[in-house]
């Protein structure tokens, strides 16, 4: 797998305003069935998923959500990434009861079950350095996040 095959312009969202993780979710998902990518079970699957394996990462500085759900649900492979307007609160990844404030979403959608667990971790390896998150939320456009993601998350990503 490739970046360009799973990294697509049209589904970066560098601007949204949304006053909760589930709006947030909600607005991702619905870009992603409106484009095709996924089925219109996706977004009530990625907010289900959420609520029971929360995916906020508590990096050092800017945190980060990292939202997947079932592959029966997708269309097409596809990463899909959301700078918020203002921070929300995500439950973290593998401690529900811990609260972090998030701006960056980069949720995913595979089709192939047995790849979910190397773009996790390719992603949570990506995003642990935390120039690349900071050039993320700094980023003055859609083109330039994807530049971003592209080759910060290309280079880290398995074949």
């Amino acid at each position: 797998m490739e970046i360009e095959d799973i990294l697509k312009t049209e589904c970066i969202l560098g601007n949204i305003e949304a006053p909760s993780k589930e709006k947030a979710l909600e607005l991702m998902a619905e870009r992603l069935t409106s484009l095709g990518y996924v089925k219109e079970s996706f977004k009530e699957a990625i907010l289900d998923r959420e609520a029971n394996y929360p995916s906020g990462l508590p990096m050092e500085d800017i945190k980060i959500a990292i939202p997947h759900t079932d592959a029966d649900h997708v269309n097409q492979s596809v990463i899909c990434f959301a700078r918020l307007k203002e921070n929300v609160e995500f439950s973290v990844m593998g401690a529900p009861d811990e609260k972090i404030q998030v701006r960056l979403i980069s949720m995913f959608a595979l089709k192939e079950k047995k790849l979910i667990g190397d773009l996790l971790e390719t992603l949570i390896t990506t995003y642990q350095d935390n120039d690349v998150l900071k050039s993320l939320l700094d980023a003055d456009s859609d083109e330039d996040i994807y530049k971003i993601l592209h080759d910060s998350v290309g280079k880290n990503l398995k074949a």
